[in-house]
C-alpha cells in the first residue's frame, strides 16, 4: 500500500483581532519582504471609513495560509460619496496553492459585505489575474497611464534591478533605445511658465490648505473625496517619506503635490501621490512649478512616478516625464488596466453602474475616472 497523506484542514472566516502577526509572515513568506506591527495598523486597522477590517483569511493548523483584505476609499461623483473597496495584498501560501483557497475566500468575501457600506469593488490587477476576476464579475474599465521620469538611466538600463519591481520593468526599456537617447528624452525641456510661482515644502500634510484646495478645483468623474480624515490617514504610512508641496501665488495657495519616498529593494522611487487641483484648473505655471520641485528634490532616486491624472502633459512632458503606453517606455511595459465590480455576491450588477446612477456617470467610461496614486493600492 502506498503511504497515504491528508492536508490540514483549512477554514476561511473573517479577519479577528489575532490575526496581525500570522498576516504579516504569510505577507513575507509570498512578496519576500517583511513588513510591521505599525504598517499594519496604518494600513487597515486605522482607517477611518470602517470600524473593522474588511478582509476573510484561511487558516490551516492554526497558521493563516490564505488572506484577501481591503483597503477603503471615499470615492465622489459631483456631491455624492460613497465607500468603495479596493483588493489589496491578496496571497495564498506556496504550500497551499491550487487547493480553491483564492476562490473560497473571495466568495466569502463577496458574500459578507454584500450589506455593508461600499457601492462597489475597484482595482488595478495584473494581466495574469484580470481572466480570473473577469469570471467573478468584474468588468475591465480601461487602460489607466502612468507617468515616469526617470533619474538614474545609467542603473536602470543595466537591468541590474530585480524584474518583479514595476517601475525597474518600465524603465528597462531605456536599454533598448540607448544611454544618449534616453537622457534627451527624460531631461528638462526648454521653457517653463513656472516664474513667479513659489513652492512651499512641508514635512507634515498641511490639511487645511489642501482641503481648500481641492474644493477650489473638484473632478466631474469619480475621484477620492478629499476630506481632513483622508489626508490624515492616507499619509500616515510609516515606510514613507512625505513632503507637500505648495505653489503659492499673489493670491496664495494655488496649487499641491504630495510626494513620498520609499525604498523597495533596490529601488529608491519617489511617488507623486496627490496633486491638486485634480481637475487640472490651476494654472500651467504652478503645476510645472510643483513637478519641477519634485524633480530637483529627488535627485538621488532611480525614478519619479505619477498618475498623471490633473496635470497637464505639457507640464509633464517639460519636466521629463514620460507615459508608459508611448515610446520609449511602451516597449517593455505592463500596462495597467482599471477593473470595477458591484457588490453582489452573485453577480448582479456586474458593471457597477448601480452605485452612481443618478449622477449619469458611467463607471465602465475610463473617461469617467479620476483616481490618482494617493487612490491606488500604493503602499
Amino acid at each position: 500500500m502506498g503511504r497515504s497523506s491528508t492536508r490540514p484542514r483549512t477554514t476561511i472566516r473573517p479577519h479577528g483581532s489575532g490575526d496581525r502577526a500570522g498576516f504579516l509572515d504569510l505577507y513575507e513568506a509570498v512578496w519576500g519582504r517583511r513588513r510591521g506591527a505599525e504598517w499594519f495598523r496604518w494600513r487597515f486597522e486605522e482607517n477611518p471609513y470602517l470600524d473593522e477590517v474588511p478582509m476573510v483569511v484561511a487558516e490551516a493548523d492554526g497558521r493563516i495560509v490564505g488572506a484577501e483584505p481591503c483597503v477603503v476609499f471615499p470615492l465622489a461623483v459631483g456631491d455624492e460619496t460613497r465607500l468603495a473597496f479596493q483588493p489589496a495584498d491578496w496571497m495564498v501560501h506556496p504550500d497551499h496553492r491550487r487547493q480553491g483557497l483564492f476562490t473560497g475566500m473571495t466568495e466569502r468575501l463577496l458574500d459578507r459585505y454584500a450589506d455593508g457600506p461600499q457601492c462597489c469593488y475597484y482595482n488595478y490587477p495584473s494581466d495574469a489575474i484580470r481572466p480570473g476576476l473577469r469570471s467573478q464579475g468584474w468588468r475591465d474599465v480601461g487602460p489607466v497611464p502612468t507617468y515616469y521620469r526617470v533619474q538614474n538611466v545609467e542603473r536602470l538600463a543595466s537591468g541590474r534591478l530585480a524584474t518583479d519591481q514595476p517601475a525597474a520593468e518600465h524603465a528597462l526599456a531605456l536599454g533598448q533605445v540607448g544611454l544618449s537617447m534616453a537622457r534627451g528624452v527624460f531631461s528638462l525641456a526648454a521653457g517653463s511658465d513656472a516664474d513667479g510661482w513659489a513652492v512651499e515644502r512641508h514635512e507634515s500634510v498641511p490639511v487645511d490648505t489642501l482641503v481648500r484646495i481641492y474644493r477650489s478645483g473638484v473632478p466631474d468623474g469619480i475621484h477620492v473625496r478629499r476630506d481632513a480624515a483622508f489626508y490624515r490617514w492616507r499619509f500616515a504610512n510609516p515606510l514613507w517619506e512625505t513632503t507637500t508641496y505648495v505653489a503659492v501665488g499673489d493670491d496664495g495657495p494655488a496649487a499641491s503635490l504630495i510626494a513620498a519616498t520609499s525604498d523597495d529593494g533596490d529601488l529608491r522611487c519617489v511617488w507623486a501621490l496627490d496633486v491638486l487641483p485634480a481637475d487640472g484648473s490651476a494654472s500651467l505655471g504652478s503645476y510645472e512649478a510643483l513637478l519641477s520641485a519634485v524633480v530637483a528634490d529627488a535627485a538621488d532616486a532611480d525614478v519619479v512616478k505619477c498618475a498623471g491624472i490633473g496635470l497637464p502633459e505639457t507640464a509633464l512632458r517639460r519636466c521629463g516625464f514620460r507615459r508608459d503606453d508611448a515610446f520609449p517606455l511602451s516597449a517593455v511595459s505592463k500596462r495597467t488596466t482599471a477593473v470595477v465590480r458591484g457588490v453582489d455576491p452573485d453577480g448582479g450588477d456586474p458593471t457597477g453602474r448601480e452605485p452612481w446612477r443618478t449622477t449619469g456617470v458611467d463607471p465602465l467610461d475610463d473617461d469617467a475616472w479620476a483616481i490618482q496614486l494617493c487612490g491606488q493600492d500604493v503602499a
